[in-house]
């Protein structure tokens, strides 16, 4: 046998499955961990619902009663015999159940190898500040139990995660661990100025007189969707007159978002600006980044503006207060209250000194607890 083969061979195979091939924060960990094993220890790869297991995605079709989901599992069972893995690594919820089902189909029906079943909490999906009703949330609360008895780990991303599992009882304890999302620090972000053209240029602003430029900015970046709960960042610019607020991001609130703008008149002030990628670039355009939030799990883009080392106000919800440390790195507020969020983003833009040193603090707590070498190698214990 040749030494590359007997190499590969002897490397731990790493199967990584997630619902969605879409851009997202569940997307970015598993390229990031895929990326970044060490690649003499592990042999790491990605499939994704949709383009890799055709049956799998977040669609439910009443009228099929779930065999949609039926069908997943045994797909999966096929690609689990023909890809051997070692660790069966599941991301998001949908992925979380139907992996973990037909994993547990697959160790019951192989011979050679008992693999691993790890599943990735991105944020419980019955977490209480989410706006499911409450039959939907515990339905997801008995599928995530049922589903937790073939897990052999659960990885939750935030504190606040491990603590809402134990409560529901969805795993014993002793299964589940935190391990925090990390980035690389050494990120290229864009100068102030140019962040700020290259935004003005997105909208097809025209800024001849400098008053965009020199004005101060409140910025965000993320999906338009319900749980990010844009509309309360909206309405808090109504409470301020000497500041622009800008959101980088699409989805499917889109419409609803730009109608609210337009109801409250506005429009010259209040700006959705369209993604492009790497939009992580632009965080220094901002004086001050905000998360709104009503549900999260850790948020890339929240580590990514701590290593940009910028203010931050956001929600308590998740884990986003694990990384925003109250009067230390930004400040938090309740959610859907843009009065509390007018009151914070104002606090900060009347006191330059107050700015600076929370810039200063946001790049040290990324550094000092968000790193990705820290979750890589807290993954690779866990896989051994």
């Amino acid at each position: 046998m040749k030494t590359s083969q007997l190499e590969e061979k002897q490397r731990t195979r790493v199967l990584y499955l997630i619902t969605k091939s879409d851009i997202g924060g569940a997307q970015k960990y598993v390229t990031d961990l895929q990326k970044n094993l060490n690649k003499n220890l592990f042999d790491a790869k990605i499939i994704y619902g949709g383009r890799d297991v055709k049956w799998l995605s977040n669609r439910t079709s009443l009228w099929g009663l779930f065999f949609n989901d039926l069908f997943a599992v045994f797909e999966l069972v096929s690609i689990f015999r023909k890809e051997k893995p070692h660790i069966i690594h599941l991301n998001s919820s949908k992925a979380g159940v139907v992996g973990s089902f037909a994993g547990a189909i697959y160790k019951l029906t192989t011979r050679t190898l008992r693999p691993k079943i790890v599943f990735t909490a991105h944020g419980w999906v019955f977490n209480p500040d989410n706006y499911y009703s409450s039959p939907v949330r515990w339905a997801h609360i008995l599928l995530h139990k049922f589903a937790a008895i073939f897990q052999d780990k659960i990885i939750c991303v935030s504190e606040y995660d491990r603590l809402l599992a134990i409560k529901y009882k969805i795993a014993p304890a002793n299964k589940l661990i935190t391990i925090h999302n990390g980035i690389n620090v050494d990120m290229d972000f864009l100068p102030r100025d140019e962040a700020r053209r290259e935004i003005l240029h997105r909208l097809n602003k025209d800024d001849s007189n400098g008053n965009f430029l020199n004005s101060q900015w409140i910025g965000s970046i993320g999906r338009l969707t319900k749980e990010k709960d844009y509309a309360t960042f909206i309405n808090s610019a109504v409470k301020l007159v000497d500041a622009y607020f800008f959101i980088v991001g699409s989805g499917n609130e889109f419409k609803n978002l730009e109608k609210l703008i337009i109801d409250l008149n506005l429009t010259s002030k209040v700006f959705i600006v369209p993604p492009k990628g790497k939009d992580a670039e632009l965080l220094k355009a901002f004086d001050i980044f905000t998360l709104t939030s009503i549900k999260e799990g850790l948020p890339y883009t929240l580590l990514e503006a701590g290593a940009a080392s910028l203010p931050l106000v956001v929600t308590r919800v998740g884990g986003v207060p694990e990384v925003v440390l109250s009067g230390i790195n930004g400040l938090v507020v309740q959610k859907k209250s843009p009065v509390d969020l007018a009151h914070a983003f104002l606090s900060l833009l009347s006191d330059k000194n107050l700015r600076t040193n929370y810039s200063k603090q946001s790049g040290v707590e990324i550094e000092k607890r968000f790193l990705l070498s820290s979750m890589i190698q807290k993954t690779e214990d866990l896989y051994i």
